[in-house]
């Protein structure tokens, strides 16, 4: 917690639910409070405000016993890839549902999800693909033995050459009776990202 309070500046009040937020974390789940606290430094490292880490434990906790993996690394990936598709704190319960969803009913993990977001996530956000888009093409692309960092990269090169180099995909995709739109999501007026999970 002293890692915590350094990282976040939390004194006095919040402290205190933070840690007690740790502590409960540790008697109520499979994780001590000591891997609580360390899943909170990292929140602290990105930025959150004692309210989103309050807030945002629980779902992250769920998805690393869900994937069976150290809290501190999914408390990581959380992070990181919030901030890389555009989204907020307050959108981490539904961005962890997400990737529960893909590795329950695909051929990937959180940690292979992890690799291929750090390769891909800023493009697709750029591009204005949202994170259910994403995630749904590497669980397809994961079924077929394409993982982690090896799929965000690929990912990321089909993002680049349908932005950079439309006419030519279309042409190519076209001989295969594949007809694409050739302008990317954020340039046709859309509103609201389809959500697929």
């Amino acid at each position: 917690m002293s890692n915590v309070e350094a990282l976040s500046g939390a004194t006095g009040e919040e402290l205190t639910a933070l840690s007690d937020k740790a502590k409960e974390m540790g008697a109520t789940t499979k994780f001590t409070a000591g891997e609580s606290a360390d899943a909170l430094s990292y929140m602290a490292l990105a930025g959150w405000d004692t309210q989103s880490m309050l807030d945002g434990i629980s779902p992250v906790l769920n998805l690393a016993a869900a994937a069976n993996m150290d809290l501190a690394q999914a408390s990581d990936i959380v992070t990181d890839y919030l901030t890389a598709f555009g989204l907020k704190a307050s959108d981490t319960t539904h961005f962890v549902d997400v990737m529960a969803y893909a590795m329950a009913n695909s051929n990937t993990d959180v940690i292979q999800l992890g690799e291929a977001y750090k390769a891909c996530a800023a493009t697709a956000t750029s591009l204005g693909y949202s994170v259910e888009e994403t995630t749904a093409v590497l669980a397809t692309m994961a079924n077929a033995g394409v993982k982690g960092g090896e799929a965000g990269t690929a990912l990321n090169a089909i993002f680049t050459r349908l932005a950079t180099n439309t006419k030519e995909c279309g042409d190519t995709l076209a001989e295969y009776g594949v007809q694409i739109y050739l302008q990317p999501p954020h340039q046709r007026g859309y509103r609201q990202p389809h959500r697929l999970f």
